[in-house]
């Protein structure tokens, strides 16, 4: 049976090697089938989130070495581009100087876009903040993280955490946000559209009645995948111990076991909390003894000490 680990591996290769201006969740899930020689239909949720993450964590890791906007803002479009943004910005000035109605063309093209690029539709919320009814995932990280170098909303003493003012309270609903959780807490906000082709003024009613539809249908989409999500105890999101909400800070009060697990080995090693003669071992610092009341703890331990920190629901 394919591992996680396996299934990663391979799916980081294929992005690696894709253009990810055309490519799609899709087409990458064809790709990975077809080099695997296997039916992957049952891990698409997986894949998915996984590509996102992929796609965030190029510019997030950018913004995290403390570049400036500009330069931020200039990798995030090369990371989604496979690394040809400052080519085509270049090419772009070139033709904007030499023929302007080229350009012209040229944007109308680039908007319209397609695979990670393409267009989506915004929620009332996303629309308000971006001022599009319509945007690109990628674009609408951009503008996100755009306004946060713009309002230095990153928590001086953690990067990676973002501190909501009143704007993105509404949109992800907590005082703070850590940078990596940020494009998941997007995805409720943005939604496909149908994929059309240009068509005249008098046909746009049918075009909104296809983008309704197709909405309506991404809604139950959802709607069924948690469905099947429930009887997974290890992905439902679930009541935390107030000694774990303290710990995170973040003022969620639920989350999924894996999502605490992962953000307990990020703080492990953020702050090199592993025994350098054995890197297996947990040196506690006063955070992590207070919380598991230990002065270490052999790391695979750590789903089994987080167990009493989650509190069971009553059916």
């Amino acid at each position: 049976m394919l591992t996680d680990s396996e299934l990663l591996e391979r799916l980081h290769h294929v992005l690696r090697t894709s253009d990810l201006d055309t490519a799609t969740p899709a087409t990458v899930r064809r790709k990975m089938e077809q080099d695997l020689g296997i039916d992957l239909s049952d891990r698409k949720p997986y894949i998915r989130q996984q590509i996102d993450l992929y796609l965030e964590s190029h510019y997030t890791n950018d913004n995290a070495e403390g570049d400036a906007e500009e330069s931020g803002n200039a990798k995030v479009e090369e990371s989604v581009n496979g690394g040809s943004a400052s080519k085509e910005g270049d090419d772009d000035q070139q033709e904007e100087e030499s023929d302007a109605e080229s350009t012209k063309i040229d944007s109308k093209h680039k908007k319209k876009g397609g695979g990670f690029s393409k267009p989506c539709a915004l929620s009332p919320q996303l629309q308000k903040f971006t001022g599009e009814s319509e945007m690109a995932r990628t674009e609408v990280v951009k503008k996100i993280w755009a306004y946060i170098k713009e309002k230095d909303l990153q928590n001086p003493a953690n990067k990676r955490k973002i501190l909501c003012d009143e704007m993105l309270h509404e949109l992800f609903r907590v005082k703070s946000i850590d940078m990596f959780k940020m494009n998941k807490a997007l995805s409720k906000h943005i939604w496909p559209i149908e994929e059309e082709q240009e068509t005249p003024v008098s046909v746009k009613p049918l075009a909104k009645k296809k983008q309704n539809k197709r909405v309506k249908e991404d809604e139950a989409e959802q709607k069924e995948k948690k469905q099947k999500t429930k009887s997974s105890g290890f992905v439902i999101p679930l009541p935390m111990s107030e000694a774990l909400v303290q710990f995170f800070g973040t003022g969620e009060i639920e989350l999924s076991r894996s999502e605490v697990v992962k953000r307990i080995w990020e703080y492990i090693k953020r702050n090199d909390l592993q025994d350098p003669s054995d890197k297996r071992r947990i040196l506690c610092d006063d955070k992590l003894k207070e919380l598991f009341k230990l002065d270490t703890f052999i790391g695979f331990t750590v789903t089994k000490l987080l167990s009493p920190h989650f509190i069971k629901q009553q059916k």
